[in-house]
């Protein structure tokens, strides 16, 4: 939202562009064998190895990511005390932030239904596209959830699917997309 502000912008991102293949839509490339994964090994501060799991291209994790688009709860933005001692609070706060996420959902066309999570933080407007639909195991889950007390909720997806009318869908809810 800075480019409309007259600013000059830039952007930098580690790697290239992803090489667009069917595996790019396959689980077991994607999450079980790592195919896209960095090869970096980071060091945590008692010097113990891991591997981070990140993705160097444009665009970074999010040319891997599921669709979810959660926002950050107000709390978030506030001091946190931890195990390991205190975060500090954001020199900004969720108020600050909830116009920019309202603009974002519209933009990236989020399917939700605010007010279904008890968690979630105010918000100025509502999801652009209603819940993607539960397929039917998952809205068993959900229904015995609810029946058991819970507040189970749709996540905020970012996909290009229109469900009522299927044919003139981009996404076509194929078995690829972890969203």
């Amino acid at each position: 939202m800075l480019a409309p502000s007259g600013k000059r912008i830039l952007l930098l991102e580690r790697g290239d562009y992803l090489t667009r293949e069917l595996d790019n839509w396959n689980p077991k490339p994607v999450f079980v064998t790592g195919k896209y994964i960095s090869k970096d090994t980071w060091f945590d501060r008692d010097g113990k190895p891991f591997q981070p799991q990140i993705h160097y291209f444009v665009g970074g994790a999010t040319k891997m990511y599921g669709a979810a688009l959660y926002r950050l709860r107000p709390e978030d933005f506030g001091e946190v005390k931890h195990v390991d001692g205190i975060s500090p609070a954001w020199p900004l706060s969720y108020d600050d932030f909830e116009p920019w996420y309202s603009a974002a959902k519209q933009l990236y066309q989020v399917h939700g239904d605010h007010g279904e999570d008890p968690t979630e933080g105010h918000w100025s407007k509502q999801y652009p596209w209603p819940p993607v639909s539960h397929e039917p195991r998952l809205q068993q889950i959900s229904d015995d959830l609810a029946k058991g007390g819970w507040h189970p909720f749709h996540a905020p997806c970012g996909i290009l699917l229109n469900e009522a009318d299927r044919p003139k869908s981009a996404c076509i809810r194929c078995a690829w997309c972890d969203g």
